[in-house]
């Protein structure tokens, strides 16, 4: 793989801890043979060094490996706290109450839903409150849920699929009434187009917020840098950056390149 930042590595936790970095190679060798070992706390640093970036050819496998040290009868820091939460609220969060303040115009009825993801409605309410107006200022029609069911990513992520698994049966019931939902978080898009659509019945379309990006028609100046998401451009959106930085481009912002790197999150 192309080095992206000369003298930094593409994967972030190999950069960051070598000890417990385990590359490609080395996770194939463990998915042939996990059925001959079990897994013991002490993998929890190795298995979940990986902060899903999406960049590897081992994601799918990785994710085996983490499912495998759970039904090992090991245990992850703050995941039973977490499953609690998700048995009261369908959620990861101690609530499921949004944070957001609904502007005026969103209709009751739409075929297409607004799903914005409870990271997005509980830690980052400005950033969603800014999106909805944007949509209603260009006049797209949606409408969004009352409360929303967590897609399912932080138990994906960990391994822990029953909760998953519930996610997903409880929100297709709710897709069924829509024909197209757009979504906000990249782990929802990424989630719903790979995983919800193969068992829905019925004819819908995922779709996400920047496709209903358009230049700015008051025309603005200086210079802007982006950190474009991991979560859509190495799942299926690759472009997913130049199409935004055309966009700003078009809006008469200077569009500075930045290497792109992990930041940390997941």
């Amino acid at each position: 793989m192309k080095e992206r930042i000369k003298g930094r590595k593409n994967f972030p936790t190999e950069e960051v801890e070598p000890i417990n970095y385990i590359n490609d190679d080395e996770i194939i060798a463990m998915i042939k043979k996990k059925d001959k070992y079990t897994f013991k706390q002490k993998d929890y640093y190795k298995l979940y060094n990986c902060v899903h970036c999406g960049e590897c050819d081992t994601e799918n496998e990785r994710l085996l490996l983490k499912q495998k040290f759970l039904q090992d009868g090991n245990s992850v820091e703050g995941l039973n706290e977490m499953i609690k939460c998700f048995e009261k609220y369908r959620s990861p969060y101690p609530s499921n109450k949004m944070r957001i303040k609904r502007p005026e115009g969103i209709p009751d009825k739409s075929d297409t839903l607004f799903f914005m993801g409870c990271l997005s409605t509980i830690r980052i309410p400005r950033y969603t409150e800014h999106s909805l107006k944007y949509l209603l200022r260009h006049k797209v029609d949606f409408t969004i849920l009352d409360t929303e069911i967590c897609c399912g990513w932080p138990w994906f992520a960990s391994g822990s699929m029953r909760e998953f698994e519930i996610c997903k049966e409880e929100n297709i019931e709710i897709f069924k009434n829509f024909k197209s939902i757009i979504c906000l978080c990249p782990a929802c898009y990424f989630l719903f187009n790979k995983y919800y659509k193969p068992s829905m019945d019925t004819e819908i379309e995922f779709k996400y917020i920047s496709n209903y990006l358009k230049p700015s028609k008051t025309k603005k100046s200086g210079k802007v840098s982006i950190q474009h998401l991991c979560q859509l451009m190495n799942r299926g959106r690759e472009g997913v950056d130049q199409l935004v930085n055309r966009i700003l481009e078009k809006s008469g912002y200077e569009v500075i390149n930045m290497p792109h790197w992990c930041c940390g999150g997941d």
